[in-house]
Protein backbone atom coordinates (compact mmCIF):
# COMPACT_ATOMS: atom_id res chain seq x y z
CA UNK A 1 0.00 0.00 0.00
CA UNK A 2 1.35 3.40 -1.01
CA UNK A 3 1.83 5.91 1.84
CA UNK A 4 -0.55 8.87 1.91
CA UNK A 5 0.70 12.02 0.22
CA UNK A 6 0.04 15.51 1.58
CA UNK A 7 0.71 18.89 0.03
CA UNK A 8 2.34 21.43 2.36
CA UNK A 9 1.00 24.82 1.26
CA UNK A 10 3.60 27.42 2.20
CA UNK A 11 2.81 31.12 2.14
CA UNK A 12 4.05 33.70 4.65
CA UNK A 13 5.41 30.89 6.86
CA UNK A 14 8.70 30.05 5.14
CA UNK A 15 10.31 28.03 7.92
CA UNK A 16 10.72 24.45 9.11
CA UNK A 17 10.99 25.00 12.88
CA UNK A 18 7.79 25.49 14.89
CA UNK A 19 5.84 24.72 11.72
CA UNK A 20 2.70 22.87 12.79
CA UNK A 21 1.51 22.29 9.22
CA UNK A 22 4.76 20.56 8.30
CA UNK A 23 4.63 18.30 11.35
CA UNK A 24 1.00 17.36 10.65
CA UNK A 25 1.82 16.58 7.01
CA UNK A 26 4.80 14.43 8.07
CA UNK A 27 2.58 12.50 10.48
CA UNK A 28 0.16 11.79 7.63
CA UNK A 29 2.75 10.23 5.28
CA UNK A 30 4.93 11.69 2.54
CA UNK A 31 5.08 15.44 1.98
CA UNK A 32 5.26 17.64 -1.12
CA UNK A 33 6.12 21.22 -0.02
CA UNK A 34 4.82 23.81 -2.48
CA UNK A 35 4.92 27.58 -2.83
CA UNK A 36 2.45 29.17 -5.23
CA UNK A 37 3.18 32.62 -6.65
CA UNK A 38 -0.41 33.78 -6.99
CA UNK A 39 -0.47 37.10 -8.85
CA UNK A 40 -4.03 36.83 -10.08
CA UNK A 41 -6.27 34.53 -8.03
CA UNK A 42 -8.14 34.86 -4.76
CA UNK A 43 -4.83 35.45 -2.99
CA UNK A 44 -3.83 38.25 -5.38
CA UNK A 45 -1.80 40.80 -3.48
CA UNK A 46 1.09 41.75 -5.72
CA UNK A 47 4.31 42.23 -3.81
CA UNK A 48 6.48 45.31 -4.09
CA UNK A 49 9.95 45.08 -5.58
CA UNK A 50 11.83 44.84 -2.27
CA UNK A 51 9.46 42.14 -1.03
CA UNK A 52 9.96 40.19 -4.24
CA UNK A 53 13.74 40.40 -3.75
CA UNK A 54 13.30 39.05 -0.22
CA UNK A 55 10.94 36.31 -1.38
CA UNK A 56 13.47 35.05 -3.95
CA UNK A 57 16.18 34.61 -1.35
CA UNK A 58 13.83 33.24 1.31
CA UNK A 59 12.52 30.56 -1.07
CA UNK A 60 16.07 29.75 -2.09
CA UNK A 61 17.08 29.31 1.55
CA UNK A 62 14.00 27.22 2.30
CA UNK A 63 14.73 24.88 -0.60
CA UNK A 64 18.27 24.33 0.69
CA UNK A 65 16.92 23.53 4.16
CA UNK A 66 14.39 21.10 2.71
CA UNK A 67 17.02 19.35 0.59
CA UNK A 68 19.18 18.88 3.69
CA UNK A 69 16.26 16.87 5.11
CA UNK A 70 15.63 14.74 2.05
CA UNK A 71 12.92 16.92 0.56
CA UNK A 72 12.63 19.86 -1.85
CA UNK A 73 10.42 22.84 -2.65
CA UNK A 74 8.02 22.75 -5.59
CA UNK A 75 7.38 26.12 -7.20
CA UNK A 76 4.30 26.86 -9.28
CA UNK A 77 2.72 30.06 -10.51
CA UNK A 78 -1.01 30.64 -10.90
CA UNK A 79 -4.21 30.68 -8.91
CA UNK A 80 -3.64 28.89 -5.61
CA UNK A 81 -6.76 26.75 -5.89
CA UNK A 82 -5.97 25.70 -9.48
CA UNK A 83 -2.31 24.96 -8.81
CA UNK A 84 -2.94 22.93 -5.66
CA UNK A 85 -5.75 20.97 -7.29
CA UNK A 86 -3.53 20.11 -10.24
CA UNK A 87 -0.63 19.13 -7.98
CA UNK A 88 -2.94 16.92 -5.93
CA UNK A 89 -3.83 15.02 -9.10
CA UNK A 90 -0.18 14.73 -10.15
CA UNK A 91 0.96 13.51 -6.72
CA UNK A 92 -2.09 11.52 -5.67
CA UNK A 93 -2.35 13.81 -2.65
CA UNK A 94 -5.41 13.53 -0.45
CA UNK A 95 -4.80 16.42 1.91
CA UNK A 96 -3.38 19.93 1.95
CA UNK A 97 -1.81 21.23 5.16
CA UNK A 98 -1.03 24.87 5.85
CA UNK A 99 -0.97 27.52 8.55
CA UNK A 100 -3.91 29.84 9.11
CA UNK A 101 -3.60 33.27 7.48
CA UNK A 102 -6.12 35.98 8.31
CA UNK A 103 -5.71 38.72 5.73
CA UNK A 104 -8.86 38.87 3.56
CA UNK A 105 -7.07 37.82 0.38
CA UNK A 106 -5.60 34.73 2.07
CA UNK A 107 -8.95 33.81 3.60
CA UNK A 108 -10.46 34.08 0.13
CA UNK A 109 -7.78 31.72 -1.16
CA UNK A 110 -8.39 29.27 1.69
CA UNK A 111 -12.10 29.16 0.92
CA UNK A 112 -11.37 28.57 -2.77
CA UNK A 113 -8.93 25.74 -2.00
CA UNK A 114 -11.29 24.12 0.54
CA UNK A 115 -14.00 23.87 -2.14
CA UNK A 116 -11.76 21.55 -4.17
CA UNK A 117 -9.45 19.81 -1.70
CA UNK A 118 -9.33 18.50 1.87
CA UNK A 119 -7.70 21.48 3.54
CA UNK A 120 -6.27 21.30 7.08
CA UNK A 121 -5.19 24.61 8.60
CA UNK A 122 -3.08 24.87 11.75
CA UNK A 123 -2.20 27.69 14.14
CA UNK A 124 1.31 28.99 14.59
CA UNK A 125 1.77 32.51 13.20
CA UNK A 126 0.63 34.36 16.35
CA UNK A 127 0.94 34.16 20.12
CA UNK A 128 -2.74 33.19 20.29
CA UNK A 129 -5.11 32.36 17.43
CA UNK A 130 -6.74 35.59 16.19
CA UNK A 131 -10.33 35.77 17.33
CA UNK A 132 -9.68 33.71 20.46
CA UNK A 133 -8.96 36.57 22.89
CA UNK A 134 -12.38 37.94 23.84
CA UNK A 135 -13.78 40.34 26.41
CA UNK A 136 -16.23 39.48 29.17
CA UNK A 137 -19.14 39.73 26.71
CA UNK A 138 -17.52 37.25 24.36
CA UNK A 139 -16.66 39.97 21.85
CA UNK A 140 -13.28 40.86 20.30
CA UNK A 141 -11.33 43.76 21.76
CA UNK A 142 -10.99 46.97 19.78
CA UNK A 143 -8.57 48.66 22.18
CA UNK A 144 -5.03 47.42 22.63
CA UNK A 145 -4.52 47.78 26.39
CA UNK A 146 -7.36 45.50 27.54
CA UNK A 147 -6.52 43.13 24.67
CA UNK A 148 -2.92 42.87 25.84
CA UNK A 149 -4.02 42.40 29.43
CA UNK A 150 -6.25 39.49 28.40
CA UNK A 151 -3.66 37.98 26.05
CA UNK A 152 -1.01 38.14 28.79
CA UNK A 153 -3.11 35.78 30.89
CA UNK A 154 -2.58 33.12 28.22
CA UNK A 155 1.18 33.53 27.97
CA UNK A 156 3.83 32.27 27.65
CA UNK A 157 3.04 30.43 24.41
CA UNK A 158 3.84 26.74 24.08
CA UNK A 159 7.47 25.82 23.57
CA UNK A 160 8.41 25.99 19.89
CA UNK A 161 8.59 22.67 18.07
CA UNK A 162 11.93 21.73 16.44
CA UNK A 163 12.19 21.13 12.71
CA UNK A 164 12.05 17.46 11.73
CA UNK A 165 15.44 15.92 10.95
CA UNK A 166 13.97 14.12 7.91
CA UNK A 167 10.92 14.90 5.83
CA UNK A 168 9.35 11.86 4.13
CA UNK A 169 9.54 12.33 0.38
CA UNK A 170 7.32 10.89 -2.37
CA UNK A 171 8.62 8.18 -4.68
CA UNK A 172 8.69 10.71 -7.53
CA UNK A 173 8.51 14.48 -7.57
CA UNK A 174 6.21 16.64 -9.69
CA UNK A 175 7.79 19.19 -11.96
CA UNK A 176 8.76 22.53 -10.46
CA UNK A 177 9.22 25.90 -12.09
CA UNK A 178 12.62 27.55 -11.81
CA UNK A 179 12.90 30.32 -9.25
CA UNK A 180 15.10 32.31 -11.65
CA UNK A 181 12.30 32.34 -14.23
CA UNK A 182 10.03 34.22 -11.86
CA UNK A 183 12.23 37.32 -12.29
CA UNK A 184 11.80 38.45 -8.71
CA UNK A 185 15.24 40.10 -8.58
CA UNK A 186 16.03 43.57 -9.96
CA UNK A 187 18.34 43.64 -12.98
CA UNK A 188 18.45 46.99 -14.79
CA UNK A 189 19.30 48.68 -12.58
CA UNK A 190 20.27 46.29 -9.80
CA UNK A 191 19.38 48.49 -6.84
CA UNK A 192 19.53 45.69 -4.24
CA UNK A 193 23.18 46.02 -3.22
CA UNK A 194 22.28 47.63 0.09
CA UNK A 195 19.79 44.86 0.86
CA UNK A 196 22.37 42.18 0.15
CA UNK A 197 24.89 43.85 2.44
CA UNK A 198 22.47 44.32 5.32
CA UNK A 199 20.03 41.39 5.27
CA UNK A 200 20.08 37.59 5.09
CA UNK A 201 16.59 36.36 4.15
CA UNK A 202 15.59 32.88 5.26
CA UNK A 203 15.21 30.94 8.48
CA UNK A 204 18.94 30.77 9.23
CA UNK A 205 19.31 34.52 8.76
CA UNK A 206 16.28 35.11 10.97
CA UNK A 207 17.73 32.90 13.71
CA UNK A 208 21.04 34.75 13.58
CA UNK A 209 19.23 38.09 13.82
CA UNK A 210 17.23 36.84 16.81
CA UNK A 211 20.37 35.67 18.60
CA UNK A 212 22.02 39.05 18.03
CA UNK A 213 18.99 40.89 19.39
CA UNK A 214 18.66 38.61 22.42
CA UNK A 215 22.09 39.71 23.59
CA UNK A 216 20.90 43.35 23.85
CA UNK A 217 17.16 42.94 24.39
CA UNK A 218 17.43 43.93 28.07
CA UNK A 219 18.00 47.55 26.98
CA UNK A 220 15.30 47.61 24.33
CA UNK A 221 13.05 50.27 25.88
CA UNK A 222 15.75 52.93 26.24
CA UNK A 223 17.62 52.18 22.99
CA UNK A 224 14.89 51.56 20.42
CA UNK A 225 14.34 55.28 19.73
CA UNK A 226 18.02 56.26 19.50
CA UNK A 227 19.16 56.71 15.89
CA UNK A 228 22.83 56.38 16.84
CA UNK A 229 22.58 52.77 18.08
CA UNK A 230 21.06 49.54 16.84
CA UNK A 231 18.32 49.35 19.41
CA UNK A 232 15.47 47.67 17.56
CA UNK A 233 15.13 43.94 16.95
CA UNK A 234 15.26 44.19 13.13
CA UNK A 235 13.05 41.12 13.00
CA UNK A 236 10.17 42.69 11.08
CA UNK A 237 10.95 41.35 7.57
CA UNK A 238 11.63 37.89 9.00
CA UNK A 239 8.24 38.01 10.71
CA UNK A 240 6.61 39.24 7.51
CA UNK A 241 7.72 36.12 5.64
CA UNK A 242 7.20 33.76 8.57
CA UNK A 243 10.85 32.79 8.88
CA UNK A 244 10.45 32.81 12.67
CA UNK A 245 7.42 31.98 14.78
CA UNK A 246 6.38 34.41 17.53
CA UNK A 247 6.65 31.59 20.05
CA UNK A 248 10.32 31.10 19.09
CA UNK A 249 10.99 34.81 19.55
CA UNK A 250 9.09 34.98 22.83
CA UNK A 251 11.02 32.15 24.44
CA UNK A 252 14.36 33.54 23.22
CA UNK A 253 13.68 37.00 24.66
CA UNK A 254 11.44 36.62 27.70
CA UNK A 255 14.20 35.62 30.11
CA UNK A 256 16.69 38.34 29.19
CA UNK A 257 15.65 40.73 31.97
CA UNK A 258 15.80 44.52 31.84
CA UNK A 259 13.10 46.07 29.69
CA UNK A 260 12.22 43.03 27.58
CA UNK A 261 8.57 43.42 28.63
CA UNK A 262 8.41 46.44 26.33
CA UNK A 263 9.47 44.29 23.40
CA UNK A 264 7.09 41.51 24.35
CA UNK A 265 4.34 44.12 24.28
CA UNK A 266 5.31 44.83 20.67
CA UNK A 267 4.68 41.17 19.88
CA UNK A 268 1.29 41.74 21.49
CA UNK A 269 0.67 44.66 19.12
CA UNK A 270 1.33 42.27 16.22
CA UNK A 271 -1.40 39.95 17.52
CA UNK A 272 -3.72 42.89 18.15
CA UNK A 273 -3.32 44.22 14.61
CA UNK A 274 -4.19 40.84 13.16
CA UNK A 275 -7.28 40.66 15.36
CA UNK A 276 -8.38 44.05 14.01
CA UNK A 277 -7.93 42.79 10.44
CA UNK A 278 -9.97 39.70 11.27
CA UNK A 279 -12.81 41.83 12.66
CA UNK A 280 -12.63 44.49 9.95
CA UNK A 281 -11.34 42.94 6.70
CA UNK A 282 -11.63 46.26 4.85
CA UNK A 283 -9.78 48.18 7.58
CA UNK A 284 -6.90 49.01 5.26
CA UNK A 285 -9.14 50.73 2.72
CA UNK A 286 -12.32 51.87 4.46
CA UNK A 287 -13.20 54.03 7.45
CA UNK A 288 -14.24 52.59 10.77
CA UNK A 289 -16.79 53.35 12.00
CA UNK A 290 -18.70 53.76 8.73
CA UNK A 291 -20.08 57.16 9.77
CA UNK A 292 -16.56 58.66 9.74
CA UNK A 293 -16.24 61.37 7.12
CA UNK A 294 -13.41 63.23 5.42
CA UNK A 295 -12.51 66.76 6.41
CA UNK A 296 -9.72 69.01 5.18
CA UNK A 297 -7.46 71.37 7.01
CA UNK A 298 -6.91 74.80 5.52
CA UNK A 299 -3.61 73.55 4.07
CA UNK A 300 -5.56 71.04 2.01
CA UNK A 301 -4.16 67.91 3.65
CA UNK A 302 -6.87 65.26 4.16
CA UNK A 303 -7.65 63.85 7.58
CA UNK A 304 -10.34 61.72 9.22
CA UNK A 305 -12.90 63.12 11.65
CA UNK A 306 -15.83 61.42 13.27
CA UNK A 307 -19.29 62.58 12.35
CA UNK A 308 -21.24 63.55 15.44
CA UNK A 309 -24.88 62.39 15.32
CA UNK A 310 -27.37 65.23 15.20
Amino acid sequence: MQPAVSLLWLRRDLRLADQAALLAACANGTVVPVYVLDDEGAAHRRLGAASRWWLHHSLQALDRALQARGSRLILRRGRSEDVLAQLAVECGARQVHGLHHYEPWWRNAERAVAKRLELHLHHGNFLAPPGSVLNGSGQPYRIYTPFWRALSQRLPPSDPMPAPSRIPAPASWPQSERLEDWALLPTRPDWAGGLREEWSPGEAGATARLEAFASRAARYAERRNLPTVEGTSRLSPHFAFGELSPATVWHAIAGQGGTVETFLGELGWRDYAQNVILQLPAYGSENDPPQAIYARWRCGAPCFVRQVPA
